[in-house]
């Protein structure tokens, strides 16, 4: 991790192909989303509903720039699916990397279930606004996006521990590996 003032630069990322800069970002938004639920739980950060929005927005992008750079790494940047639903993203990932080592475990919060037929009418209306759930209070005809749950920052942190860990696994084990002509690591 960075702890120098030296500025970043783009150029750090620029020579990378599409899909390894999504891989890049994907672990700074899960990276930034643990980092607000840890100040969360040290009490530097407020636990409230407003902040829980933004702890599953970043968790939730990680996920989508994860799911698009493997897609993006097998089949080439331009054939990744235009969408923010993660289901349809799962679906293709799981699609490409049938083989069970690659699978993915999502958090609840996210209700990802590939199997895009059960209860199509209700899966597809709350995803495709999910992108949106997380960043804005209501959607375009003025609905609110505000849900009964309860958001505890520890079980939060805990599953996104796991979720962080397992991109990384996936990724370095697995697909840059196989992408490289290698057998992955089990």
């Amino acid at each position: 991790m960075k702890r120098n003032s030296d500025p970043s630069w783009s150029e750090e990322l620029a020579d990378l192909p599409e899909w390894d800069r999504a891989f890049w970002l994907s672990r700074a938004f899960i990276e930034a989303s643990l980092c607000l639920c840890n100040s969360m739980l040290s009490g530097e950060l407020s636990s409230q509903y407003s902040t829980s929005r933004v702890v599953w927005h970043l968790a939730r992008q990680g996920v989508e720039l994860f799911l698009k750079a493997a897609i993006g790494a097998a089949v080439g940047s331009r054939l990744v699916p235009a969408t923010h639903d993660l289901r349809r993203l799962a679906f293709e990932y799981r699609r490409i990397y049938s083989s069970l080592s690659f699978s993915l475990e999502f958090p609840s919060h996210f209700h990802v279930d590939t199997n895009l037929d059960l209860f199509p009418e209700v899966q597809d209306t709350f995803h495709a606004t999910l992108d949106q759930r997380h960043r804005y209070p209501a959607d375009r005809m003025g609905e609110s996006f505000t849900t009964r749950e309860t958001f505890d920052p520890l079980i939060t942190q805990r599953e996104l521990e796991k979720l962080d860990r397992d991109l990384k696994i996936l990724e370095s084990a697995y697909i840059r590996r196989v992408l490289q002509g290698l057998p992955p690591i089990t």
